[in-house]
């Protein structure tokens, strides 16, 4: 697996060359993420600003933007991504309307992007996670977002940008493979090799909690919940955990490569968290995010569900 490497056959390689015997050494993992460079640390944004193909995107409410954002950043929030025409709310937009849209703030698909917000990366990889199913992957989350910026007494301002309109274009193939629709979802439960996260709050899962939009609580029958925060330190400084905590909490997965996973939410925010940490932090190759969620499952008359709790209905 690329998520770690033994440290004891590296030394016993090293030894067999010098013709010396094989030591009797316990196997010590070496911990990493599978993609290093799906996340960027303060430390390394920090040296690299001013770079003209390095574009900061902001992924929070224009109000939290305004009153301080990381120099040259713009600003983006989730209903720009989003697909307003169609009957499941916060839906994906399609690729034209993200082409004009990337286009207006000055990006080019030649630019990387970094992007943050201040909710432990959750906001920020549902972008990333649009954008890559588009096929475009010059990409990486900043570790932390907007906290781990401050905490390290780096510079913030409110001056408002005014970016120079830029081309931007997608790929002509796309990453299909990064989503599923609900008909396929609906056609293959009970499949033995199909693993489906619900990636909300176990009061979500359970019933008890019925968040605004949705039609019905509960959760997909045969799902496991493994809220998506659990892969942060939500409470702390908001960074990804480790390697290894994060294998930990997802070894289940890593150990079956044959598995299709599938992740859900309530609009596709949250189980897009837990796809960057599964693919990227982890680099399990067969993970799913179903952008349509709760939010359309509970309204599709022919998709059952499962409920353990009596409903308290939030907005």
């Amino acid at each position: 697996m690329s998520w770690r490497i033994s440290l004891a056959a590296l030394l016993m390689a090293f030894t067999a060359c010098k013709g010396t015997p094989e030591p009797e050494v316990e196997a010590i993992a070496v911990w990493a993420y599978a993609n290093p460079t799906a996340l960027i640390e303060v430390g390394e944004l920090a040296e690299n600003m001013g770079r003209t193909d390095l574009k900061l995107v902001d992924f929070r409410k224009k109000p939290a933007f305004e009153a301080g954002h990381i120099p040259g950043a713009v600003q983006l929030w989730r209903p720009d991504i989003e697909d307003h025409e169609g009957a499941v709310p916060g839906l994906m937009a399609g690729k034209e309307a993200l082409e004009a849209l990337l286009s207006s703030l000055g990006i080019a698909e030649t630019d990387t992007l970094i992007i943050y917000d201040d909710e432990a990366g959750c906001n920020a990889a549902r972008l990333w996670w649009v954008l890559q199913a588009h096929g475009y992957d010059r990409i990486r989350l900043l570790n932390g977002g907007v906290q781990a910026w401050t905490e390290a007494g780096q510079d913030m301002t409110t001056e408002l940008p005014t970016p120079v309109p830029a081309t931007f274009r997608f790929p002509e193939t796309g990453n299909p493979g990064s989503g599923i629709q609900a008909s396929e979802l609906l056609a293959r439960l009970g499949e033995p090799d199909l693993v489906i996260l619900d990636t909300r709050t176990p009061e979500e899962y359970s019933g008890l909690r019925q968040k605004s939009g949705a039609v019905r609580a509960g959760h997909i029958p045969g799902s496991l919940n493994r809220d998506w925060a659990g892969a942060t330190h939500y409470n702390q400084d908001k960074r990804f955990k480790s390697p290894e905590d994060l294998y930990k909490r997802y070894g289940f997965l890593m150990e079956n490569d044959s598995a299709d996973v599938v992740a859900y939410c309530h609009s596709g925010v949250r189980s897009a968290h837990t796809y960057f940490v599964l693919t990227q932090l982890l680099g399990h190759n067969r993970v799913r995010n179903f952008d349509g969620s709760w939010l359309e499952w509970s309204m599709r008359e022919d998709a059952p569900i499962q409920q353990d709790s009596l409903t308290q209905i939030f907005n």
